[in-house]
């Protein structure tokens, strides 16, 4: 006797379909008009009573859409009730602060991190090296130079702040929007992450730690040289090896494992 078919997906029980709340899709609009370019940075937008009417929604639909925006940074709002709120332009920061945000709910761990650099940043130093702009050098230098600065002073937190804004100005230089934002979420996360490996490398000495510090700053400085010189290929495997090197004092040191978390904001 033939087996009685399953029921196809057609026949399965359907969830309910939740429509978005009007405030949301009030958002939803203007935002499409700030993205498409309708709506600009600096612009007004309307008043009030024309929001209204356009819409036909409510005082209060309108004021909650609003917040909406004004909470990812895409407007501000006029307190005086008189003047439409203004357009303001999306923030990569503020996109990355939410990157940011979401990773440190996964338990994202400082390899991870690293990994991910390590796969962005070789290629990125032989792109540099190609073009060899001036800002780029002088950018990395100022990272290089508050390095050296920090470890004459003994001040191992401001060293390691120095080496994460060292990682984030190879990547933001780029020129490339999805890379600065990529960029921008790893810097994020690591900006509260990596002042505490001073004082987290729990079975390394002082003297380990200043050592390895000694040896990025080096590292770092080199990079901008073959950078200076132009050496694309010399600079991509340079890195990489360095970053590969870094994985296994991360693993050494105990801190590949550790969780980041977002820096309070004031």
């Amino acid at each position: 006797m033939a087996r009685k078919p399953a029921p196809t997906d057609h026949h399965a029980k359907q969830r309910p379909v939740r429509a978005p709340k009007l405030p949301h899709l009030v958002a939803q609009q203007l935002r499409s008009q700030i993205a498409s370019g309708v709506l600009r940075p600096g612009d007004t937008l309307p008043s009030e009573a024309q929001l209204l009417e356009e819409f036909g929604i409510s005082r209060p639909t309108l004021r909650e859409a609003l917040r909406v925006l004004e909470s990812e940074t895409l407007i501000q709002l006029d307190r005086g009730a008189r003047n439409g709120a203004k357009v303001l332009a999306p923030s990569i920061e503020m996109a990355a602060q939410y990157g940011g945000l979401y990773l440190a709910t996964q338990d994202t761990t400082l390899q991870q991190i690293h990994d991910v650099r390590t796969i962005l940043e070789p290629p990125l130093a032989a792109q540099h090296a190609r073009v060899s702009r001036k800002a780029v050098i002088d950018a990395l230098e100022e990272c290089v130079q508050a390095q050296r600065r920090a470890l004459a002073d003994l001040d191992y937190i401001e060293a390691a702040r120095s080496v994460n804004e060292f990682h984030g100005q190879l990547v933001r230089q780029s020129g490339n929007t999805v890379v600065r934002l990529l960029a921008g979420m790893l810097h994020e996360i690591s900006e509260y992450v990596y002042p505490q490996l001073p004082v987290t490398a729990g079975r390394l000495s002082k003297k380990a730690t200043l050592k390895r510090s000694e040896e990025s700053t080096d590292a770092h400085e080199k990079l901008v040289e073959l950078i200076k010189s132009k050496k694309p290929d010399k600079a991509e495997a340079f890195w990489r090896d360095y970053m590969l090197d870094t994985a296994k004092w991360l693993k050494k040191s105990g801190l590949s494992n550790l969780k980041v978390s977002i820096s309070p904001r004031n």
